[in-house]
């Protein structure tokens, strides 16, 4: 089978691997389409990882069901969880999944950007079966289950404020989530006038000086968190949903933290729980991605896919099955 093996946080290399074989409790997985995660193109996280092949937006066809998995029939299209939490130990329990060291040390092999994935054993009870929703929109049942945990990180409820910094995909999918849910209103700042259009087109307004009640940061641009920050009413609470970089000063000035009671708070990737909710969302279509996709490209282009996604000249961009044409 072909894998794009990211060498470097921008190299990319197409190589030939023996095809996966499922083992008892295992999943084998055909690729269907994998979304490019803004993770997947942010250098100080790809650096951890690399040589490595990344992707985690899975949707894949069953292809092989090892001994003793009660559960999806080859030819099955399933969304695949790249971590699985253990539900039992204190961080589990206290409703922190994603800090399981299980969660963390779960993964796909070798990873979406592949022609064929082994879904280990401890994976298989997060398969979920997507009937007969094609394959672009099930990309997203990932991203919107790390977006709705980050609303439930910010105590996000009906008849709330909303400000999102950053429109790209998370950010759009937080502003159609946030509609499904109630808020009372929702702004955007985003300095792409093509992304805002999305945005406003959402139901959002551009942002001025409102304060709200939850500000959603979607990018680790330090003006961007001081721009969230600075629009948090009293007692809100400011979300970093993407990543500062390592080593960067957050710009939060602690007093007026204090006096003004605003919780600061991150929301890393999703639980079990958030992606059934998310396939719920997609599947009924409460809240419909498609639009959200601006690229498609085949495996043998993962490089051009993620340089799209990494410049921002891709909203959305997919690793899709077949060959280039």
């Amino acid at each position: 089978m072909r894998v794009a093996c990211s060498l470097s946080p921008e190299e990319v290399r197409i190589e030939e691997r023996p095809d996966p074989v499922a083992g008892p409790g295992e999943l084998v997985v055909r690729l269907l389409a994998c979304g490019v995660c803004g993770s997947d193109v942010m250098a100080p996280w790809v650096a951890r990882k690399v040589p490595a092949v990344l992707g985690h937006e899975l949707c894949a066809e069953v292809e092989q069901v090892g001994d003793g998995v009660r559960g999806p029939a080859p030819g099955t299209r399933v969304v695949v969880h790249h971590h699985a939490p253990c539900g039992e130990c204190r961080r589990c329990r206290r409703g922190r999944e994603t800090l399981c060291e299980r969660f963390a040390a779960t993964a796909l092999d070798p990873g979406g950007f592949a022609e064929k994935i082994r879904v280990p054993a401890e994976l298989v009870p997060e398969v979920l079966d997507v009937g007969t929703l094609d394959p672009e929109r099930a990309t997203f049942v990932e991203p919107l289950a790390c977006v709705l945990r980050g609303l439930d990180r910010a105590g996000l409820r009906a008849g709330d404020t909303l400000l999102v910094v950053g429109a790209g995909t998370s950010g759009l999918l937080a502003l159609a989530a946030a509609e499904v849910r109630g808020v009372a209103a929702a702004w955007v700042r985003e300095p792409r006038a093509e992304r805002l259009e999305r945005a406003l087109a959402l139901g959002a307004e551009r942002h001025g000086n409102e304060p709200v009640d939850v500000a959603l940061v979607c990018t680790p641009a330090p003006e961007a968190i001081a721009a969230g920050a600075a629009a948090v009413a009293p007692g809100g609470t400011l979300l970093l949903y993407a990543p500062p970089y390592p080593g960067a000063p957050v710009p939060l000035d602690g007093f007026t933290l204090y006096t003004r009671e605003i919780d600061v708070r991150a929301s890393y990737s999703a639980g079990p729980g958030d992606m059934r909710a998310a396939l719920e969302l997609i599947a009924s279509g409460a809240v419909d991605p498609a639009p959200l996709v601006t690229h498609r490209l085949p495996l043998e282009q993962t490089a051009q896919a993620l340089d799209l996604q990494r410049r921002g000249a891709a909203l959305k961009a997919l690793v899709v099955a077949g060959s280039a044409g």
